[in-house]
């Protein structure tokens, strides 16, 4: 019984030392290209209300309203995040991803802009500062953002999206 227990807290160790050698390129792609999966399938149940919106938030997460009612703060450890909601703007809507686009400052690194079943998102990585990149989840009116350090990058674009996939406006 001892042996099974080193041996599994051993592949448990080996594998969390192989994922923290994870390039900035290669969390760049991997989060993109999960964050389009997430996109692609069904939006999770809201598990919150806040405000105007439900959403669904994973485990650690935090929100909290502003003095803006379309924007709101998310948290998890250290991280912080900005939920920006436009009420006003459809599924098919790409006006955040247009503006982002047509805005010269801006070094985008990846983008992936994706079409379902009359259903804009899209998962953009910009440049940012020195070693920080600008993650964005937008689904319809609703985008997700944060500036983050060059760790964890891939798991952030998913539960960025997840969460900009499943906020629904009460009326």
């Amino acid at each position: 019984m001892k042996k099974w227990l080193l041996l599994t807290i051993s592949c448990i160790s080996l594998l969390g030392l192989a994922g923290c050698g994870k390039s900035v390129e290669e969390q760049i792609n991997i989060g993109v290209a999960s964050a389009q999966t997430v996109f692609e399938e069904s939006p999770r149940e809201p598990n919150k209300k806040i405000g105007q919106i439900e959403l669904y938030l994973p485990s650690g997460y935090s929100i909290k309203e502003t003095d803006d009612e379309n924007n709101y703060i998310l948290s998890k450890g250290k991280d912080k995040y900005i939920l920006f909601v436009n009420v006003n703007e459809k599924e098919d809507s790409q006006l955040h991803y247009d503006l982002l686009k047509n805005n010269s400052t801006k070094k985008i690194v990846k983008e992936q802009p994706v079409e379902l079943d009359g259903a804009f998102g899209f998962t953009m990585v910009l440049e940012h500062d020195e070693g920080q990149f600008e993650l964005i989840a937008s689904s319809g009116g609703v985008k997700v953002s944060t500036i983050s350090n060059n760790k964890h990058m891939d798991n952030k674009l998913v539960e960025m999206m997840l969460i900009a996939r499943s906020v629904e406006v009460l009326y």
